[in-house]
């Protein structure tokens, strides 16, 4: 049988030997059974012949006949015996020998044997000797002598041939044997072939259906890692716009952050401004107190010169009534503004609150964004990994199938060299060996490749909770975007609210003006306090001018910072540091801002009692002074309703006033244009103590002048003396001299008078160089009396004592008027600091308390006059 595949041509080859030695060993067995036919037949035709020339010895030849008839049966048995043989040999070559095993080399090696290779030239040497009688007896004559010798020779041929088959039939018993035992072998060989011949078949199908298992893997993780790129760039592109969101969202919180920024400064300025409010009004009421001290004083003064006085102490009382009840409006007003700054610190605690929630969320958009770019690393690091699988794979199977190759040129290459056996089998021996390692290793890297594969569907189980994961976050991420719209609806309604809150304080601000314009026509005579009203209100309006072109500029710089965040997605992580500071800035401003809160609400508490305590107080001298206050009745009936009105119009001032401070609590730059106030105001001061400093020096020179008058006087007082001492006996020079003293007081008086006037009129204008020209006028008038009081004592030697008492008396009212005019100055600077609430019931009452000391002394000095003139 020839075999198409030459895989299995080196198999024929080999098994052929072993038939060509069969083929030798039947040829054998057809040589012998020639021979022994001829033996025979030359014995029955040796014997015939003897037969009939000796007779006895026919017995013989047939007794040999039989034995030779006998004998020819063991080759055609032996010869039946080899046909089975060779078809038992021909069964072999159906099937190949890739893997032959030791056993077939075994058998192999015994085909070449000693003992058949002798058994052939044993037949080979010992044929010719057989057929040499044959040709021998054809050659020579037939005699009887020579046919005896012929038997005996025959005979003796006979013998040595039996003793040849007996030798014969040995050999073929062992022949037999041997390839009963070779037969054995070889159907073991073939059954190891033939199993050989299918484990090829089956590893070379089972290869086969790897291949393809391995082709469709290879296609399948393809088509995995198509779908898995798509699901990651899917991914990518679902975390960047996740990324831009959160963008979005970091936008929004910055908005939202510079909004709370703002409403911390606003809150921040709405405390200092009510803590200046709560200032004002701590000196308003320490104002009213003094008011309420001087009212005191001047109603014991009236009670003492006007003891009939009570309508006018009753009403008095009922203005004091009035003025508590102001008090109390007052602090019922402070009271609401610390319900405002209550309100603004709740209002506070929420925009804590949401800088809070701001920084939770801050922090879990980076936390997301740091898990999402995580997760891409991860995912790049796994494609990358099996792309490095695959490659592996695709090498390991190129190295498989090129291994492939090279066994197969290998064996077509060795089926030339396996002429010889022996070579042939150590060739095979490696050959087999190699064969078997490729195997094992084929083996291992099946297994391999099938813990690859187990570790593929184990990847792929990962990546089945990773994309759970993945789907998690992506509803989590999805919330987030929710939260961050309605985080950015919060923001619109915040700042409708505000441009609201615009509009109103606008409306408001048309409003106050309105009502300013209507007031200023009624507020001729509040003229002071109406300018600083209108300064304030001035003030706002410039404020919510500035106000409003800083949200315009906040508007554009908003739309900057949007396209510059835009443009500027890479700096995301400094923008969020930046966050981060202006976070810490404002938990530190919000902190402070409590810290002042607590240390504003110690202060006002401290504040409302000592206010508490101050209304106690009015009220104990109100309750005192009821009796006391009957004399200024008269005085306060004119001033009823003028106060009315002008408390009426405070009354709606203060109230809108109140509306304007409420509504431009969310004002900004009030620091700065307070700091120019105070600076204007420190300038003020300087001025008014460098004019304090002129007036002292002023104040050092009326010393020396009127430390050189009393010297004067002193003088004045001897000549006096001298001039009464001599003018005892005239009496009318004395009538004279007190009617020149009357008129000097009188004038004294008028130009008092005249100076208080002045005083009413400029209503609380007067400065301080007018006071110093006044003393210098009166030092003036003084030197003008003593100069006339030396030109009357030179020119009229009869002057008595009366005029010297005159003087003196004259130069004590002079004192007298200096210190309480230096005594006035403080209560005129503090009506001029103050607002001017009742700045020209104050000034008036101040002049009467001027006139009513002067008109005492003057009084008194009238009387002494009187008392020394009737003595």
């Amino acid at each position: 049988m020839v075999y198409s595949n030459p895989r299995y041509r080196w198999i024929e080859e080999k098994i052929c030997p072993f038939h060509l030695r069969k083929s030798n060993l039947r040829g054998l067995k057809l040589q012998e059974a020639l021979v022994k036919e001829e033996v025979r037949q030359r014995g029955t035709e040796a014997a015939e012949q003897q037969g009939s020339r000796f007779p006895g010895l026919c017995s013989s030849a047939s007794m040999s006949s039989k034995s030779k008839s006998s004998l020819p049966e063991s080759p055609t048995s032996k010869a039946s015996v080899a046909p089975r043989v060779g078809r038992i040999s021909r069964v072999p070559t159906r099937s190949e020998a890739d893997s032959p095993s030791p056993l077939q080399k075994y058998r192999l090696s015994n085909d070449r044997s000693p003992s058949s290779i002798n058994s052939k030239l044993a037949i080979d040497r010992r044929s010719p000797k057989i057929t040499s009688p044959a040709d021998k007896p054809a050659a020579r004559p037939v005699k009887a002598s020579d046919l005896q010798s012929q038997l005996l020779l025959v005979q003796e041929d006979l013998k040595k041939a039996k003793v040849k088959i007996v030798l014969i039939e040995k050999e073929k018993g062992k022949a037999l044997d041997e390839l009963k035992a070779k037969q054995k072998l070889a159907e073991r060989a073939n059954e190891k072939l033939m199993d050989a011949l299918r484990a090829q078949k089956r590893a070379e199908e089972s290869s086969e259906i790897e291949k393809f298992r391995v082709v469709e893997m290879e296609q399948a993780g393809l088509e995995a890692t198509q779908k898995k790129e798509e699901e990651w760039k899917r991914d990518l592109e679902a975390v960047r716009n996740q990324h831009a969101l959160d963008l979005v969202a970091l936008l929004s919180t910055t908005q939202e952050l510079q909004k709370a920024q703002l409403d911390l400064a606003m809150a921040c300025d709405a405390k200092n401004r009510a803590l200046i409010h709560a200032d004002e009004a701590a000196k308003i009421a320490e104002i009213h107190a003094e008011k309420v001290k001087i009212l005191s004083a001047e109603l014991s003064r009236m009670k003492a010169a006007l003891p009939d006085s009570k309508v006018e102490a009753e009403a008095e009382a009922d203005e004091n009534e009035k003025m508590v009840l102001q008090l109390r409006e007052e602090a019922d007003s402070l009271k609401e503004e610390l319900g405002k700054a209550k309100a603004f610190e709740a209002k506070l605690s929420d925009k804590e609150a949401s800088v809070e929630q701001l920084n939770i969320e801050l922090e879990a958009a980076r936390m997301a964004e740091s898990y999402a770019c995580s997760l891409a690393q991860e995912w790049k690091n796994r494609v990358e990994e099996l792309e490095v699988q695959v490659a592996e794979a695709n090498k390991l199977e190129r190295s498989a199938s090129e291994s492939l190759h090279s066994i197969m040129r290998q064996l077509e290459h060795k089926n030339g060299l396996l002429q010889d056996a022996e070579s042939e089998t150590a060739v095979l021996k490696e050959k087999v060996n190699l064969l078997e390692k490729m195997i094992e290793r084929q083996k291992d890297d099946l297994q391999s490749l099938e813990h690859q594969l187990g570790l593929l569907g184990e990847e792929r189980s990962e990546m089945a909770e990773m994309v759970k994961l993945l789907k998690g976050e992506l509803k989590t991420t999805e919330e987030e975007k929710l939260s961050a719209l309605n985080n950015e609806k919060l923001a619109a309604s915040r700042v409708e609210s505000l441009s609201e809150e615009k509009n109103r304080l606008v409306n408001d601000l048309t409003s106050v003006e309105e009502e300013e314009e209507k007031n200023k026509k009624a507020m001729e005579s509040l003229a002071s306090d109406l300018r600083d009203a209108s300064a304030e209100a001035r003030d706002t309006k410039e404020k919510l001018l500035h106000i409003q072109v800083e949200h315009e500029t906040c508007e554009d710089q908003m739309e900057n910072l949007r396209l510059v965040l835009e443009a500027t997605n890479g700096k995301y992580e400094t923008v969020v540091g930046e966050a981060r500071h202006e976070v810490d800035l404002l938990t530190a401003a919000t902190e402070q801002s409590k810290n002042e809160y607590e240390n504003a609400k110690g202060e006002w508490q401290k504040k409302e009692l000592h206010l508490v305590d101050c209304l106690t107080q009015l009220e104990a001298r109100n309750s005192a002074m009821k009796g006391e206050k009957d004399q200024l009745v008269n005085l306060l009936k004119k001033r009823e309703d003028e106060a009315g009105s002008a408390r009426e119009e405070e009354s709606r001032l203060t109230h809108n006033l109140i509306k304007v401070e409420v509504d431009v609590i969310c004002l900004q730059n009030s620091l700065g244009e307070a700091r120019a106030e105070a600076v204007n105001l420190r300038g003020c001061l300087l001025d008014k103590e460098n004019e304090q400093r002129k007036l002292l020096q002023e104040k050092e020179g009326l010393q020396t002048k009127e430390a050189a008058s009393k010297e004067k006087i002193k003088e004045l007082s001897k000549l006096l003396d001298e001039a009464i001492s001599r003018s005892q006996h005239v009496e009318n020079g004395d009538l004279t001299d007190m009617e020149k003293e009357s008129d000097l007081l009188q004038k004294v008086v008028c130009s008092e008078e005249n100076e208080y006037g002045g005083e009413e009129k400029h209503k609380m204008e007067v400065s301080l160089q007018e006071e110093s020209t006044a003393v210098y006028n009166e030092d003036v008038q003084v030197d003008k009396v003593t100069k006339i009081s030396s030109v009357n004592a030179k020119g009229e030697d009869r002057t008595n004592g009366k005029e010297a008492d005159a003087v003196e008396a004259e130069h004590k009212m002079r004192q007298s008027s200096m210190v309480e005019k230096e005594a006035e100055k403080e209560p005129f600077e503090d009506g001029a600091d103050s607002k001017a609430d009742g700045g020209a019931a104050i000034t008036r009452q101040q002049s009467q308390k001027k006139k009513k000391p002067l008109l005492q002394k003057l009084g008194s000095v009238l009387k002494k006059g009187r008392a020394s003139n009737t003595k």
